[in-house]
């Protein structure tokens, strides 16, 4: 019998093993990149492509747990040698709370008064949590809640290992709206840490109140952003990246990591390059507050304002109209966290992830100039990665160094008057991650904060 197989059905079957291929690979790029064209094929081509990766992962992990370090392992930083710890104290956290490695150095008569809230992962009580703890003007731990997922939207959550919070707001009733790197869901808890809503979802990054609106904007995936009701959390809109460079199409600041062709012999029209890794890395999105609004000529109470680290771009959003009023490219480095100002300029956190220290930097939308108010080399703050900034009323400013596993307060002369370290109890080459701290004014919430009746 001749068991010959034709040339003709080999041929075939290596075009349709290339067209596979080819499919197989735009479908995984496409879902990636935020596209949702491929459908539930391309979630299920993403989870084939990453089969690999997560075999490796669990085998790591399960080494990692037999030398009984899995528990911390995606929040652990390596010690900063730095970092001087000569002074530090564990800080008060009443005799419910046991949090040794939560350290603080402070000057009480140079701090701006009021309560610090810090969000980060914490040794609480013998056990790795991520955690929101509100500070006393005192730097007492007067509250705290621990931050947790539920399986939501058919999603179990990762484990607290495996995730650290990114992105907290804090309401003024004493409410929290937070979300994790790694996260299955937008949560908002009670004062008392009770869960009001989960909202499903891949939010990431910052969670930034809007105020007179009653929503907070967020990011719903790697380039969407969302806008989400305070009340229930329910999703009011979304804003793709691909809807806004189509509003803006003489503006052309977000196709900068697109990779065009010559195409020198046909000099094609019409035609659009791929997209690089990661081409945007959104990473906050500030609403401008109507009190801020008349500093600002040309914007409106509302309006975006938004970094995109990979393109070293801050840049005004209105989300109604999508009409990009402003931006500024390359007055920072990979940054974070650009905030309105009420003198009408632009602060933001320089990561300079290339180079020796991050720093503050203020941009001034009418002039584009940019000068630094906080230089980090003087008080050796550099993270390579992640921080958050906030300018305070005397000048000073409220620093979380994430990568360092430190927060810190200055005066206006730069100068530190409150230091807090987030150190892991019985290790000395490990700090864990401190994802913000923010200074409260002591009469931010409006009704006082009462006794919690079921222990948190």
């Amino acid at each position: 019998m001749d068991r010959t197989v034709p040339l003709w059905l080999v041929l075939f079957l290596v075009l349709v093993w290339l067209l596979l291929t080819v499919a197989f690979g735009w479908a995984v790029k496409a879902t990636v990149y935020g596209s949702d064209s491929a459908g539930a094929a391309g979630r299920a081509a993403v989870a084939i492509a990453s089969f690999p990766t997560t075999t490796k992962d669990v085998l790591l992990q399960l080494a990692s747990q037999a030398r009984g370090e899995y528990e911390d392992e995606a929040l652990g930083l390596p010690r900063d040698p730095g970092i001087d710890t000569t002074g530090f104290a564990p800080i008060d956290s009443g005799p419910d709370l046991d949090i040794p490695g939560l350290l603080v150095r402070a000057d009480h008569d140079r701090m701006v008064p009021g309560r610090r809230l810090i969000a980060g992962a914490f040794e609480i009580n013998g056990e790795i949590r991520n955690a929101a703890l509100l500070l006393s003007p005192d730097l007492k731990v007067e509250r705290s809640w621990m931050l947790d997922e539920i399986a939501v939207g058919g999603q179990e959550p990762r484990e607290t290992a495996r995730k650290f919070v990114h992105g907290v707001e804090i309401l003024r009733d004493g409410s929290l709206i937070f979300t994790f790197d790694g996260s299955i869901s937008l949560q908002r808890f009670d004062a008392c840490g009770g869960r009001l809503w989960s909202a499903p979802g891949n939010f990431h990054h910052s969670v930034a109140q809007h105020e007179e609106a009653g929503t907070v904007w967020t990011f719903s995936d790697w380039t969407v952003l969302a806008e989400v009701s305070v009340e229930d959390g329910r999703v009011l809109r979304q804003i793709a990246v691909e809807d806004i460079i189509a509003r803006n199409p003489m503006i052309d600041i977000l196709g900068l990591r697109i990779y065009d062709e010559n195409d020198p012999d046909q000099n094609q029209r019409n035609v659009t390059g791929e997209w690089l890794y990661d081409p945007f890395h959104f990473n906050d999105a500030e609403p401008l507050p109507a009190a801020l609004a008349a500093a600002f000529p040309g914007f409106e109470a509302g309006d975006l304002l938004i970094s995109a680290r990979s393109l070293n771009l801050v840049f005004v959003l209105d989300p109604d109209t999508l009409q990009i009023k402003w931006w500024r490219v390359g007055a920072t480095q990979r940054q974070h966290d650009p905030d309105w100002l009420p003198d009408g300029t632009i602060s933001v956190l320089d990561n300079r992830m290339s180079r020796d220290a991050s720093a503050i930097k203020r941009i001034d939308p009418v002039t584009y100039d940019a000068t630094v108010t906080l230089d980090g080399q003087k008080i050796n703050f550099f993270t390579r990665i992640r921080g958050k900034h906030q300018t305070l009323e005397n000048g000073g400013t409220v620093v979380s160094s994430t990568q360092q596993g430190r927060a810190f307060e200055t005066d206006a002369e730069g100068r530190p008057v409150l230091e807090v370290l987030n150190h892991k109890p019985g290790g000395e080459s490990l700090f864990y991650v401190i994802s913000e701290m923010r200074w409260l004014p002591s009469d931010y919430f409006t009704e006082e904060l009462m006794p919690c009746t079921v222990s948190q």
